[in-house]
């Protein structure tokens, strides 16, 4: 039986959402499909979807990225291929952040906030496993998942460090930053129906103050003309919209257009709850949950200033 926002979130989605507030709930009520994210190093899409189709698995293609499990006779992450990394089993919302770094050949990337992987491995697979990328994380309960993920999907050259990125001191400036930042969780309602009643006020403030150090942390960390890629898998202004602009206003950094992808990247908000916002937040996105019949997310893509 579906579960009930809690009053306080409901009327926060009614006033984000507005006409669209009908759809978005129908939607996260409803399950999650199965997606999974191809990994190239490996296989190719239609090598791995051919294999699939002849052991009985439906399914659809999500561009050239992964694809969509209609139906299927097994666990996929039972099976040789997932095994053999073949692919990662990701949200289909969650891959399209790495590819906003746009990472060149032999750049050298830090994913701040790494565990369990899912995103490390994507970063690596487009790099083709050339350059750098270091990964880090605080949590060491998770750390073996993402030491487990990167030696299943053939990444190399990948360095794995357990520590609280706010306080790591690289020795050098990256290229690009990831920072999938946590949060609130409220993307991923879907997935976690506890989301829905288990997130007020106090934790909504408590995250935003988690991320506007992390953030700061990030745009310290990356050389001048270096890319930050800002994403969270909340719904809330507070965590994204407003994290943003603080950084706009107190960081050497701008905003860039996202690039092009997979997913239906919709405009952020520029003045959620009647507050306007620098403008440079228009250049933010969202994927929202009713677009694009996945877990919610917010990208941001910021350059770091010569000064």
């Amino acid at each position: 039986m579906p579960v009930t926002l809690s009053p306080y979130m409901y009327e926060r989605y009614k006033e984000l959402y507005g006409a669209e507030l009908d759809s978005f709930l129908s939607t996260i009520d409803r399950p999650l499909d199965t997606t999974l994210r191809v990994n190239t190093l490996k296989t190719s899409l239609n090598a791995l979807s051919a294999h699939l189709r002849r052991r009985g698995v439906s399914l659809e293609p999500i561009d050239t990225v992964g694809m969509r499990i209609i139906d299927s006779p097994f666990s996929l992450a039972s099976t040789p291929e997932h095994l053999f990394g073949h692919f990662y089993l990701q949200g289909a919302a969650e891959m399209a952040v790495a590819p906003q770094l746009a990472c060149a050949r032999n750049e050298s990337v830090w994913d701040m906030c790494a565990a369990p992987g899912g995103k490390t491995t994507h970063v690596c697979q487009l790099m083709g496993n050339t350059g750098v990328v270091v990964a880090t994380d605080v949590s060491s309960s998770k750390l073996q998942a993402l030491k487990n993920n990167v030696a299943r999907m053939g990444c190399r050259d990948t360095i794995i460090i357990q520590t609280d990125a706010r306080t790591f001191t690289p020795s050098t400036k990256f290229d690009k930053v990831l920072l999938d930042a946590p949060c609130t969780g409220s993307g991923v309602m879907r997935k976690d129906p506890t989301r829905k009643t288990s997130r007020g006020q106090e934790d909504i403030a408590f995250m935003q103050a988690l991320q506007k150090g992390l953030i700061e942390k990030a745009i310290a960390s990356v050389r001048p003309g270096g890319t930050v890629v800002y994403a969270t898998c909340s719904l809330e202004p507070e965590e994204n919209e407003k994290v943003i602009d603080w950084a706009l206003r107190t960081q050497p950094v701008k905003t860039e257009p996202l690039l092009a992808s997979h997913a239906v990247i919709s405009p952020a908000f520029t003045a959620p709850f009647g507050k306007r916002l620098n403008e440079g937040v228009s250049l933010c996105g969202r994927i929202h949950p009713h677009t694009n019949d996945s877990n919610g997310m917010f990208i941001a893509r910021l350059t770091r200033l010569d000064r």
